[in-house]
């Protein structure tokens, strides 16, 4: 009985499909195109290709486009998310806090979007896709005398050169109108096309499948533009590369928003396609007693220009202070196990391990 407290809806006729999305009597083309494997991944990596291009407003032409033929709840979030509605927060503090920065110049941004993988279980309220920013220096990487391609390219290695290396700096940003679409593909029942039948439809892709291709990659191309933005009126450091990408959100990509002081869109990427293969897996570092080798540039510098009689106590616990009579041998400190490679894939890997061990 429908007064049941645990009565629950199971529709009678596959028109509906076993998630209950009406299908429209003609199937729109995106559902002819991801039928087939090969044609769903062709789209994709067009549109990754776009973004990771900084080509923002060809991105959203296309996006809204294909999106206008759909009707279900997933594209009326995508229409509602507009680009005014989409914003980061915190970002005029960027400047002010960098001028009274005693460190070296700051020379990259990068700026990720993620979720908290348990947020699939939770149904009691709306989220925001979380923001993490690291600021670098050229102390860690080249960033200033290297090419968008060339920065790009370093992001594809198993291990960036500056990952880890990021300046000792206090700056938060926040995203703004995400939430309501954000949460609605964390909890979509069309995240997956099985193509055996039982999706409820023949000879085409289920509609609430492509409506949830459409909707990760539109709350990828807000972000980039809220961001863009954002910097763009309040600005970054002189000569300063903005580096944004996402992860775990099925979108993973990354591009180069800002050289200089302006925020323009980056040259189109050579091998676009390299470019999209970005996995950004989450790196969790490796456990060192000598954690004081690893700590941010800017720390290690306050620590060399410290005088040896220095009457500060140090902020190393005592444990970790190499004070032994004998000293470690090198070969001990050399042959600590390696993180397998697997889990440290990528740049904007180590800013997430950063989220998880804040949070």
């Amino acid at each position: 009985m429908k007064e049941h407290p645990n009565y629950v809806f199971i529709p009678a006729s596959t028109a509906e499909g076993v998630r209950a999305y009406r299908e429209p009597a003609i199937a729109h083309p995106l559902q002819l195109a991801f039928l087939n494997p090969a044609g769903e991944r062709a789209y994709v990596e067009h549109v990754r290709a776009l973004l990771s291009a900084g080509r923002l407003d060809e991105a959203d032409a296309l996006l809204m486009r294909d999106l206008d033929g759909f009707d279900g709840r997933m594209a009326q979030l995508c229409h509602a998310t507009t680009r005014q509605s989409v914003t980061v927060e915190g970002w005029d503090d960027l400047l002010p806090i960098l001028d009274e920065y005693e460190g070296p110049s700051i020379t990259a941004i990068t700026v990720g979007l993620t979720n908290d993988s348990d947020l699939v279980f939770d149904h009691a309220a709306e989220h925001e896709p979380a923001l993490v920013v690291a600021l670098y220096s050229d102390d860690s990487y080249a960033f200033s005398r290297n090419a968008a391609e060339t920065i790009l390219g370093e992001c594809l290695s198993d291990y960036p050169a500056f990952a880890g290396a990021d300046e000792d700096i206090e700056f938060y940003a926040v995203s703004a109108g995400l939430a309501p679409l954000n949460t609605a593909l964390i909890q979509s029942k069309h995240r997956y096309f099985l193509r055996d039948g039982r999706d409820g439809v023949d000879d085409r892709a289920p509609g609430g499948y492509v409506e949830y291709i459409l909707g990760t990659w539109l709350r990828a191309l807000r972000f980039l533009q809220a961001l863009r933005s954002a910097a763009g009126s309040s600005g970054i450091p002189a000569g300063a590369r903005l580096i944004a990408g996402t992860t775990d959100l099925n979108t993973d990509l990354a591009c180069v928003l800002g050289e200089g002081a302006g925020v323009e869109p980056a040259a189109a990427v050579a091998a676009p396609i390299a470019a999209a293969a970005l996995t950004m897996k989450k790196w969790v570092p490796k456990i060192d007693p000598l954690a004081e080798a690893f700590e941010p540039g800017s720390a290690l510098r306050r620590k060399i220009a410290e005088p040896l009689h220095a009457a500060e106590p140090t902020l190393i616990p005592e444990p970790v202070a190499v004070t032994a009579i004998e000293p470690v041998p090198r070969v001990e400190q050399t042959s600590l196990p390696f993180t397998p490679p697997e889990r440290k894939r990528g740049l904007f890997a180590r800013l997430f391990a950063r989220l998880r061990r804040a949070t």
